[in-house]
Formats: structure tokens, C-alpha cells, sequence
């Protein structure tokens, strides 16, 4: 959790929650031993790319900083939590949602809650899950946050032969595929891999496969499995040179693999009426076997009577022929041929946001910026400093903070494009002045704060006074007149305006006072080097006031008493003007002098 400095941050959040819901019903779960002032997350189990997930996630919220202070040591401890209000959990994979059980914890009254998280994750990876708070201490209120990790793993797409790792990805994808249909070092297996981006294999096992380019890659697997060998199924006994005296024979088999090995004798068909079929299943291996149909009945001398010899082997089908013995066989070569297909998506990472400042610079406190994305109006994001703008997903994003923006797209997809504008700036424009008028002349009543290069513009109800060319204005008119004063080394700006009166019967710079008073007060010597003096006949109060030739005022001095000498060691040499002004702002005396 972040927490900025408690002594020095002063923010009222106005942040609104964002609230994805959909994940109602959460239960809150901790473990018993749990300390009741702590900071505490459950951890968030892994999901599968492709699978539905639902998971109930607990937490304890601190009472105090105490806790946060020992994973932050910038945060000083000990200091009481009123409340926490979650605004919102950013960086969820793509395709899931959130529902906390409750938003607000007054913290005296309850820190313990649940969030909800569910759906079907789209794209794989170990995303960091930012949950992003308000936390109001005393009378202070500021937003922070604190992460954790969630790993969704790459969807395992099994086939009827192969499984992929990993299915779908942003921008490129390397994959690896597991053959499902595996030889275990048996001959007999064979196997064609298309994996749909211009490779292809027999290999078993292949190697992993790069999708660099957007796109649907179908990948094409075969296998052969030729393991069984060949088997004699049927034996059709069609004419044989076999006869009795006064019956048909009585027939039978006996089957000599290449070895000359006796391995099945047929049962015996008395009288048999042909063709006699006989249905087997007699695995049949390399080299020639004999097949010798006999008539059980036996001979004169006792003995069976041999029929005929057929030979065949593993290539012999059909009819078989030799004289008068006619054998019809079958033999079958069981293969398995398994054939699967997959799809493997590759999204197109989408363009960035193409992002532009309304305002021309400078950049001026107290002017919002407006940030815009010109290419999309939705499924944006927002940060400042990488924490996440909870509170705004339009395509403009009103600023007035120095710092690091950037904004986020994310495609229907889940594929996501970021654009940033660094070290944005606020400059400082010049201090605030105040306008004065004295009779019919305008002036800024004090000078010292005036930036050092600057320039100045007059208007008259909102009009520029082109030939103003003085700090003073002499009005010719009653209205509104207005000072601008730019600060030429940063380019920023003030401008003040004063209602002003007009009075016909004075000239700009006739004050405004009894005749006679301006003789009072003598200031000498002039020209002057290292002091001047100032002689006050007056029964009240003044003030000298000193401006250089650009019209900046530079001194001010009270000159209540009779006598006043003022060290001007320190002013550099020109020409110089100064005024003589009451207390109630009445000009008595103007006049210049020289160093």
C-alpha cells in the first residue's frame, strides 16, 4: 500500500466508483489468528485462459498506520484510520469482473470484507490487480492503493492428438504442443505436424512454434499407428480333390506359421457341403505359412487324407489355387489413423491512442489541460504517475497536476496499446498584483513582485490600449481597464482589472489635495550619490515612495518625522521618480531625481 506523506498532503478525493458488477455473494474468510490492526489480503488462486473463474477474496483493513509503516517506512505509524472507501480494483485480466460485499469501512465500526472476482479469463499471464482506496485520517483524505498478483494460465486446447499450451496471445504467441498419440518407442508410428505459419513436421515431439503476425493459424495434425499387424480372418475352403465312397468328406485345417510350427487346427465339418467358411482371427507375422485342408475320414490304411497345401503370407489375399484345392482367404491390416485440427488465435495489438493537448503552450497554473484521444471514445484508461484515474474511461481527461500521464486502449480482444505524455508542467504565472487608481491615474500599488523580464499590456473594456506604453495609465474615460503582466521567461500570465472613475476637471497626474501641502516636504540633495534627505513640515504622516525608470517601485520609506536621512549606497545609478503619499493614498508631491 502507498501512502503519500500524512504531514504534507492535503487532497480532497473526487473520485466515483466504478463498480463492475456481476460477482455478487462473496464470504468473508480470514484466518483465526489474524491481528485486529493489520493489513491483510487473501491470495488469489490461478485461473485458466478459457475456464469460468469464481474466487472469494478476504481482507482486513488496518485501524491505524502502524501496519503500513512496516511495509512502508515513509508512512508514519501510529496515527488512527477513520475510513476506507474502495474506488475500484484496476488491471484485472481481460474478461473479469468485481463485487466487494461493501465499499465504505468506517474503521472504528468494521475493516474486515470480500471481493467477488469471476468470469472467463481471455488472455493469459501474471497480471498485478491494483486495488485502489480513499483513506481519510483526521480531516484528510487521500487515495492510495495496494496490489496483488493473479496468474492465469495458457489454456491447455486438448484434440483427440495433441494438446496446445497456450492458444491465444496479443501481438505474437510461441506455442508448445504435447502429442497425445505417443509411440513410447513402439515402430509402427508415424506422424505429419501443419502447423498453418508455413512449417510442418514428422517429428513426434515438435519443437515450439512462433505465430509473429494478427491472425488464425489452423494447425493440422495426423497420426498413423501401425502396430497390429496383419490377421487371418477368414478361411472360405471353395472345391477340394477330397471325396468318399459314399459320403461327402469331412474337412477340417491345420494352419504352420513360417517355422513349420503347428499354431490352429479347424474344427472338423463332417459331410461337409462346400464352400465351408471359416471365420478367425490369427495373427499373421512375416514369412510364408501353410494352410493344409484335410478330410478327417481317413484311408483304407487308417490314415487322415491331406487335400492339398496353400501357401500364403502377409500380402496374400483372396483365392488361392493349387490343382483341384480352391482356398478362398482374408486377411486384414488394422491401422488407426487419428486426424485433429486446432485454431490458434494471435490478436492485433490495436494502434495506441493518438493523444493531443487542446492548449497551445505554456502550460500555466491555473489553466486545465485537456487531454485528448483522438482515435477511440471508449475502453480507455487513465494514469497519473502509473496510479490509475479511477474516475475517467471518455476519450478527454481534464488536468491541472504536474506529472506523467498516459492513457490505455483495450481491443474487444483484451489486447492492450498505451500512449504517454511525460513531465507535463505546470509554470508559475506572476504574482497576484492589486490595481490602484489616484485621481485619473491607474497603477499597480505595489511593484516588488513583479517578475523580473516582463511585459505589459492595458485594455479598456477588454480592448488593447495600443498606446499605453507605461506601467501608468492615465484613464480618459470611466469603464474597466485591466493589466496584463507576462512573464517573458516562462510565457505565463496575470491580468487584474479595476473599475475606474473619470474625472473631467483633473489632469492624469494632479493629485488630489489641499494647496500649498506639496511645499511642505523638501527632498534633496539631487542629483545624490550615497543619502538623501527628507524634510517633512507636515503634522501627519507620508510615505516616499521610489520607482526606477521602467516604473517598478524599488523602496518605500515613512517619513512621519521631521527629519529622515535614507542610505541609497545600494541603489545603482540612473534616473530615478518618486511620490509623496498620505495615508488615506492621496498623491501630495511627484518629482525625479538622479544618482
Amino acid at each position: 500500500m502507498r501512502f503519500l506523506s500524512i504531514c504534507c498532503f492535503i487532497a480532497v478525493s473526487n473520485f466515483s466508483l466504478v463498480a463492475q458488477t456481476g460477482c455478487p455473494g462473496c464470504e468473508v474468510s480470514l484466518p483465526a489468528d489474524l491481528p485486529a490492526d493489520t493489513l491483510f489480503l487473501g491470495a488469489a488462486p490461478d485461473g485458466e485462459v478459457g475456464l469460468a473463474y469464481s474466487e472469494d477474496l478476504s481482507f482486513r483493513l488496518p485501524m491505524t498506520t502502524t501496519p503500513v509503516h512496516e511495509v512502508d517506512p515513509e508512512t508514519p505509524a501510529g496515527i488512527g484510520i477513520n475510513t476506507f472507501t474502495i474506488l475500484g480494483l484496476v488491471g484485472l485480466p481481460p474478461g473479469l469482473q468485481w463485487e466487494v460485499n461493501q465499499t465504505e469501512f468506517a474503521v472504528a465500526e468494521q475493516t474486515d470484507g470480500c471481493v467477488k472476482i469471476c468470469g472467463t479469463p481471455l488472455l493469459s499471464g501474471l497480471f498485478e490487480v491494483e486495488v485502489v482506496l480513499d483513506v481519510n485520517i483526521f480531516i484528510l483524505t487521500q487515495q492510495t492503493s495496494f496490489s496483488f498478483f493473479l496468474l492465469i494460465n495458457p489454456a491447455e486446447t486438448t484434440t483427440d492428438g495433441f494438446s496446445i499450451e497456450n492458444n491465444a496471445a496479443c501481438g505474437s504467441l510461441t506455442t508448445n504442443f504435447t502429442n497425445n498419440v505417443p509411440s513410447n518407442g513402439l515402430d509402427g508410428f508415424t506422424y505429419f505436424w501443419d502447423f498453418g505459419n508455413g512449417n510442418s513436421t514428422t517429428a513426434e515431439t515438435p519443437n515450439p512454434q512462433t505465430y509473429t503476425a494478427a491472425g488464425d493459424y489452423e494447425v493440422n495434425y495426423e497420426a498413423i499407428v501401425d502396430t497390429t499387424g496383419f490377421f487371418l480372418t477368414t478361411v472360405v475352403i471353395e472345391q477340394t480333390p477330397c471325396t468318399d465312397l459314399f459320403n461327402a468328406p469331412d474337412l477340417k485345417f491345420d494352419l504352420f506359421d513360417p517355422d513349420g510350427e503347428h499354431i490352429f487346427t479347424a474344427p472338423i465339418v463332417g459331410n461337409a457341403t462346400l464352400p465351408i467358411t471359416y471365420s478367425l482371427f490369427i495373427p499373421i507375422e512375416e514369412g510364408n505359412y501353410e494352410l493344409h485342408v484335410i478330410d478327417d475320414d481317413g484311408g483304407l490304411d487308417g490314415a487322415d487324407d491331406l487335400c492339398g497345401i496353400i501357401n500364403f503370407n502377409s500380402a496374400s489375399n483372396g483365392e488361392l489355387t493349387v490343382g483341384d484345392l480352391v482356398v478362398n482367404i482374408e486377411l486384414i491390416h488394422p491401422v488407426d489413423t487419428i486426424q485433429s485440427r486446432e485454431i490458434i488465435h494471435v490478436y492485433p495489438i490495436p494502434a495506441p491512442p493518438l493523444l493531443s493537448i487542446l492548449e497551445n503552450t505554456p502550460y500555466c497554473e491555473g489553466t486545465p489541460l485537456h487531454l485528448i484521444v483522438t482515435n477511440y471514445a471508449n475502453d480507455l484508461s487513465w494514469s497519473l504517475d502509473s496510479l490509475p484515474i479511477i474516475d475517467n474511461q471518455t476519450d478527454t481527461l481534464i488536468i491541472d497536476n504536474n506529472g506523467e500521464y498516459a492513457v490505455f486502449y483495450t481491443s474487444e480482444n483484451g489486447c492492450i496499446s498505451e500512449e504517454s505524455v511525460e513531465d507535463i508542467e505546470f509554470l508559475v504565472p506572476p504574482a497576484s498584483f492589486v490595481l490602484q487608481q489616484d485621481g485619473n491615474l491607474i497603477r499597480i500599488e505595489e511593484e516588488s513582485n513583479l517578475p523580473t523580464d516582463f511585459s505589459y499590456n492595458w485594455f479598456f473594456e477588454g480592448e488593447l490600449i495600443a498606446s499605453a506604453t507605461d506601467l501608468r495609465l492615465c484613464t480618459e474615460a470611466a469603464g474597466n481597464y485591466s493589466l496584463l503582466i507576462i512573464d517573458n521567461a516562462t510565457g505565463c500570465s496575470r491580468e487584474i482589472s479595476i473599475d475606474a472613475d473619470y474625472d473631467s476637471t483633473i489632469d492624469c497626474t494632479t493629485p488630489v489635495v489641499e494647496v500649498g501641502e506639496s511645499n511642505l516636504i523638501s527632498v534633496y540633495p539631487n542629483p545624490f550619490s550615497t543619502n538623501l534627505h527628507i524634510s517633512n513640515a507636515l503634522n501627519e504622516q507620508a510615505y516616499f515612495l521610489l520607482f526606477d525608470a521602467l516604473g517598478r517601485q524599488i523602496q518605500k520609506n515613512n517619513i512621519q518625522y521631521t527629519e529622515l536621512d535614507i542610505d541609497m549606497k545600494n541603489i545603482n545609478s540612473g534616473i530615478y521618480f518618486y511620490k509623496i503619499q498620505l495615508l488615506n493614498g492621496a498623491i501630495i508631491q511627484t518629482g525625479s531625481l538622479v544618482k
